[in-house]
């Protein structure tokens, strides 16, 4: 079993390891995780202009603009009928909401693949390895994910991580990273006597994180894509503000747990 790591309030004495990835990609989100996402919230937006001239003042230049302002919005949640789920995100549901997208925001003004931004989401997953180093009793959990802006040390890496899907340079999206903010057994949720919570952050502005170190790894080994996963290490500066140890920030998913040892003795499994 492991234990919260949680940062003290008076300084930098312990760092907190905040799994994290590197995109807000719908596409991206959707090609990683599948029908394992239970719940997500994603959207956007294109703006397109038809100029006509005015004829009868041509001669000065006058053009008659209408500007037509198309938006879409997605906000998924998983549905269950005893028991089981009766609107999973599958395959053909996925490329259905991907087909929307084009149809909706395709534009002549851009010459990348339209997409939606993530604003947050929720996974369930099935992970005998989150388990064993866990209070759970069983191996199925919910993981939740909340879009924030990409601090400094890391705009870069995310630009470079999404590179050609012209998510900054033509579809306008925010720099962002989809943080995770929470850890949940999915079987507490319908009991009372516990939350099964073993993973909590409260975002940018939460100081004090409660991040058991080996929950982290493993999660950001196991169950986030190389291409966008990681570990942020963050801890309180002496203005009680969270921030990113940038001496920490070595290479990405795969890299990052091999920074890291359990407390418990030997490598990560």
């Amino acid at each position: 079993m492991v234990s919260s790591t949680e940062i003290p309030a008076n300084g930098h004495t312990q760092t907190a390891q905040i799994p994290s990835l590197l995109t807000s990609s719908l596409r991206a989100v959707f090609d990683s995780f599948g029908d394992r996402i239970v719940s997500i919230t994603a959207n956007g937006s294109v703006e397109t202009t038809n100029g006509t001239i005015a004829e009868e003042l041509r001669k000065y230049g006058v053009t008659r603009e209408q500007r037509t302002h198309h938006g879409l919005k997605l906000d998924f949640q998983q549905l269950t009928s005893n028991g089981e789920p009766s609107n999973p995100l599958t395959s053909d549901a996925r490329e259905q909401i991907i087909d929307e997208i084009e149809t909706v925001l395709d534009s002549e003004q851009i010459s990348v693949d339209p997409d939606l931004t993530v604003t947050s989401m929720t996974l369930r997953v099935t992970e005998e390895r989150l388990e064993e180093i866990t209070p759970a009793q069983t191996s199925e959990f919910d993981l939740t994910f909340v879009a924030d802006p990409a601090e400094p040390p890391v705009r870069e890496r995310t630009k470079r991580q999404n590179a050609g899907r012209g998510l900054y340079s033509e579809l306008g999206f925010n720099i962002r990273n989809l943080n995770l903010r929470s850890v949940v057994e999915t079987a507490t949720k319908y009991q009372e006597q516990t939350d099964g919570q073993y993973l909590s952050w409260g975002g940018p502005e939460d100081i004090r994180p409660k991040t058991p170190t080996q929950l982290a790894i493993r999660i950001n080994k196991h169950i986030l894509p190389d291409t966008y996963g990681m570990l942020k290490p963050y801890e309180v500066t002496d203005d009680q503000v969270l921030e990113i140890r940038e001496g920490e920030l070595e290479g990405g998913n795969s890299s990052a747990t091999t920074t890291q040892t359990e407390s418990s003795g030997g490598g990560d499994k």
